[in-house]
């Protein structure tokens, strides 16, 4: 299997007893309003993954951003809630705008979970005149799934601050730059990252660029460790992701630039 196949599916490839998680969300959404687009039209059999109560840990500790990582248990207990079977492949989607796949992506593979990213979302599989489903599918809510976190590389502050690799911040250039900063206390970024944006990494339709387009985006050297990081650990993801479809293996910092301006002691960079 290619690096590509391993983390992305198409609609036609869908496996036939793979569980299909809806993860639609967006920065700057109201809560809930993914799960009212998943009650007004999703995938036949999806189940909706909400990506604030299951994705993300706590938010008592500013250092560690607007999305840390949930612990095992937590991530564990809303897996089962859903009836998800850790033996069985999982697909999780969103749509175009939204990195909420990548997210979950992610998260499940760091728990160890088979798991793959249908490319081109719900979008995707409309446009290919499939049906969508509203209301809730019967599914049997089970126990807490016992699992294993830690199974993707991350990195801590500390980490980055002496990281000898290349520093990828995914968010737009002028947050980048320090020009505006909308969400988090300081405006710039980790000093010695470089910007590669992360709408680069998806076209319009919502779908991953070819090999070739990817490599020419990303363009870093080859002998080198890479880690990423974005606001608060979302969009950050699917960068990795992205990354991971080349057969190149990124660190999560995942506390990203929320959790770094949180930080009083850590310095900060402006421009290029």
């Amino acid at each position: 299997m290619s690096a590509r196949a391993e983390v992305l599916v198409s609609v036609a490839d869908l496996p036939a007893n793979g569980q299909l998680l809806d993860v639609r969300w967006n920065l700057g959404e109201q809560h809930g309003a993914g799960r009212a687009k998943y009650a007004a039209g999703h995938l036949p059999g999806a189940r909706f993954l909400d990506l604030e109560a299951v994705l993300t840990g706590p938010t008592t500790d500013p250092t560690l951003g607007r999305h840390p990582l949930p612990d095992a248990a937590r991530l564990g207990e809303g897996l089962g809630a859903l009836g998800v079977d850790p033996e069985q492949p999982i697909v999780v989607y969103d749509e175009p705008g939204s990195f909420a796949a990548g997210r979950a992506w992610w998260v499940l593979r760091w728990a160890g979970l088979d798991v793959r990213v249908l490319d081109g979302g719900v979008r995707a599989w409309v446009a290919d005149g499939r049906p969508l489903e509203t209301g809730e599918p019967d599914a049997t809510p089970g126990g807490p799934l016992e699992l294993v976190t830690g199974q993707l590389p991350t990195l801590d502050a500390d980490e980055v601050a002496g990281f000898d690799g290349v520093l990828i911040d995914v968010r737009a250039p002028e947050r980048f730059r320090g020009e505006t900063e909308p969400i988090d206390p300081r405006a710039g970024h980790i000093p010695g990252a470089v910007n590669r944006p992360v709408g680069g990494f998806w076209n319009a339709a919502g779908r991953l660029p070819s090999p070739a387009e990817l490599d020419a985006l990303v363009d870093l050297p080859s002998d080198r460790p890479v880690a990423v990081y974005c606001g608060s650990g979302v969009s950050a993801a699917q960068v990795v992701l992205a990354l991971a479809s080349l057969g190149i293996e990124a660190s999560l910092y995942a506390p990203s630039w929320s959790g770094w301006s949180n930080d009083p002691g850590r310095p900060v960079a402006v421009g290029e």
